[in-house]
């Protein structure tokens, strides 16, 4: 079945057990646990893909009991028991809350209720199966209904006794201002272009082109540029092909890649398709401004204002938005988007 917490084209978070940058701050989760000073909620925020479930589950290893092969880290292996049995959700102290599937529809469903929100309540007042520490991970709270972020609120204000709450954001300034407050903010910053190229290459079959369109177009969020690497032949290329284009676009590759992208099986690609073109348009607005290129791809071959490619981005964004929201035709919606960079004033 599909997993909400599973970003498009990484594998999921839980078999992840390396990470890259965020140093200082998994070193001061480590530090309070160690001291016995840990908080017991943690709001882990930053943009999409930049790490903030894999840090999540090297925090969780530790915390209930995962032999690190760093005295005091977080580094615990995937062959230690703890880690396989958070792995396959087989552990009895850790609860992971993220849209649920529904059996009916065959879909994700679009938001975290409260009928999920309320296993939170429910996991804490049993006693920790093995003694120790509970943890629930909340993968992620932007997607919760207002209903099950007041069930969560009201957590945070009685937290049980050995109990950890990690809350994962993408956008923590739309959350309660109580709920942030109840919270130990840990926010993660992008990480440094070479040390991600350098992580990439090491992860993946890519070759040295394609590592670097897709750390370009990841803006240092590692698995952003992990999908975009494994990715190259359905998205890297296409995006090529399409920005090449420019300034008079063929009408017949705009309708090629519309139609491959908007098929059910592509839709991985199709998504992070529109990302990229998301991540083009900001250099391009940066470029206007600057003359300073920062993207693997030529420049558009259109002459426009730094106001007028950020509206175009801008006005990309609502219309995938919408496309999304109304459940509108995916061809139609991504053909709309690729005319419009060429058409817009």
């Amino acid at each position: 079945m599909p997993e909400a917490d599973k970003a498009d084209g990484c594998p999921s978070p839980r078999e992840l057990y390396s990470l890259v940058g965020h140093r200082d701050e998994e070193a001061n989760f480590a530090a309070m646990y160690n001291n016995d000073t840990l908080h017991h909620a943690w709001l882990i925020n930053g943009p999409k893909g930049i790490g903030k479930a894999t840090l999540a589950y090297r925090m969780i290893r530790r915390v209930l009991g995962g032999i690190p092969h760093t005295n005091g880290a977080l580094d615990v292996p995937i062959t230690d028991p703890v880690a396989q049995r958070i792995q396959s959700l087989g552990h009895g102290d850790f609860l992971l809350v993220r849209r649920p599937y529904d059996p009916k529809t065959k879909k994700l469903r679009a938001g975290i209720p409260i009928s999920e929100a309320r296993k939170i309540s429910e996991f804490f007042s049993r006693k920790a199966a093995e003694g120790g520490w509970r943890v629930c991970l909340v993968d992620n709270i932007d997607e919760m209904n207002p209903n099950a972020t007041n069930a969560v609120l009201k957590i945070l204000e009685e937290p049980p006794k050995k109990a950890l709450l990690i809350l994962l954001s993408n956008a923590p300034g739309r959350l309660l201002p109580t709920i942030r407050s109840r919270c130990l903010p840990l926010t993660l910053r992008p990480v440094n272009d070479d040390r991600l190229r350098t992580w990439l290459a090491e992860r993946t079959t890519a070759n040295e082109t394609d590592v670097e369109a897709a750390v370009s177009l990841a803006n240092g969020a590692p698995g952003k540029a992990y999908a975009f690497a494994q990715n190259a032949d359905n998205v890297l290329r296409p995006l090529g092909k399409f920005i090449s284009g420019f300034p008079r676009q063929n009408t017949h590759l705009l309708h090629s890649l519309s139609d491959t992208l908007s098929l059910a099986k592509n839709q991985v690609s199709h998504d992070l398709f529109w990302d990229g073109l998301q991540s083009i348009l900001h250099a391009q607005a940066i470029y206007a401004a600057t003359g300073e290129w920062k993207c693997a791809f030529e420049p558009i071959a259109l002459q426009r204002t730094p106001v007028t490619w950020v509206k175009i981005r801008n006005e990309l964004e609502q219309m995938r938005l919408a496309g999304a929201g109304l459940n509108m035709n995916k061809k139609n919606v991504l053909l709309q988007g690729m005319m419009q960079i060429g058409a817009a004033t």
